[in-house]
């Protein structure tokens, strides 16, 4: 029995699997399984397991009749999962050698459910790019982040993640209904009953690809994470309810309207639900961003040389 059991879904991902699996086998922290979870490739993802023989690997195939989707695939894989610390990975992302030793030493805190960290985008030109944005310029939040999770929404890359198996174990699984946003619903559930801790450093690598956001996935996922805000709406203010609310229905309306066929509802949803105002801040927002990164120095650059000079 490891440690820290490794969970990585896999769907035909043999274009950037064994970056991804190099990323694991270099951990400074070696007390660990994984588990390979494939849900159904058809791409010879399982084949590059040959090239492996760390017997820390463990190959679960899918039972399923086709892909049984992210959600599912995260529950599936779970039930197999043997140490007292749950990290995922995803097929495309990379992890600092690293990260599991720097979560692991905050491990020993009392009460503590998840610890994330720092995580940079990188694949099309933007490398070293802070993925949560929200946060580029100060440190990730810490402790009681329940509310935080709604008012900034998911600024969580899932891969920079380390679970307590207690703390998943004690809340409700992954509903059925979530199959796009799973990670979304772990984070929610867990920041509610327990303390969550943050590495600093940069840990983990997002990368970022075309199939990163589908048209499909995107009309799916606002649907859920709107599901998600009427789960705990008794749990946040009213005000920060309908606030999300109407910004998480201006994307969905944006989806459908670029889907051809949902054109009609898409702007039925923006002027019904979504948020004209919200909608014309968007490119300015975006363009303030980028032009703050030619002045200011992230958080993450700052923290390093902070490190760096007092090691």
């Amino acid at each position: 029995m490891a440690s820290v059991s490794i969970i990585l879904n896999v769907y035909n991902g043999i274009s950037t699997l064994k970056e991804t699996l190099d990323s694991v086998i270099s951990q400074t922290w070696g007390d660990w399984e994984l588990i390979f979870w494939d849900d159904g490739s058809v791409d010879g993802s399982a084949d590059l397991l040959s090239e492996y023989s760390d017997p820390r690997i463990r190959y679960f195939p899918s039972k399923s009749d086709g892909p049984a989707g992210l959600g599912a695939a995260r529950r599936m894989a779970l039930e197999h999962a043997t140490g007292d610390w749950v990290a995922f990975v995803d097929q495309d992302d990379l992890w600092h050698p690293q990260k599991l030793e720097w979560q692991m030493a905050l491990t020993g805190e009392e009460d503590v459910g998840l610890i994330y960290g720092r995580t940079l985008t990188f694949g099309t030109g933007k490398d070293n790019i802070d993925y949560d944005h929200r946060h580029e310029y100060q440190a990730l939040p810490e402790g009681d982040i329940f509310q935080q999770l709604f008012v900034d929404s998911c600024f969580i890359a899932i891969s920079s993640t380390l679970f307590s198996r207690k703390a998943i174990e004690s809340v409700d699984p992954i509903p059925v209904s979530i199959s796009v946003s799973p990670d979304y619903y772990l984070y929610l559930a867990i920041a509610k009953k327990y303390t969550v801790r943050a590495v600093q450093n940069v840990i983990c690598y997002y990368r970022l690809h075309a199939g990163n956001m589908s048209h499909y996935s995107g009309i799916r996922m606002q649907t859920e994470i709107l599901e998600l805000i009427d789960c705990w709406q008794d749990n946040i203010t009213p005000d920060l309810a309908k606030r999300r609310r109407k910004v998480h229905n201006t994307v969905l309306a944006l989806h459908q309207i670029r889907g051809g066929a949902t054109r009609l509802l898409g702007i039925r949803t923006l002027f019904m639900q979504g948020s004209i105002p919200y909608l014309l801040s968007r490119p300015f927002a975006r363009l303030y961003r980028y032009l703050r990164r030619f002045f200011v120095m992230p958080h993450w650059k700052r923290y390093a040389d902070m490190t760096n000079q007092a090691g």
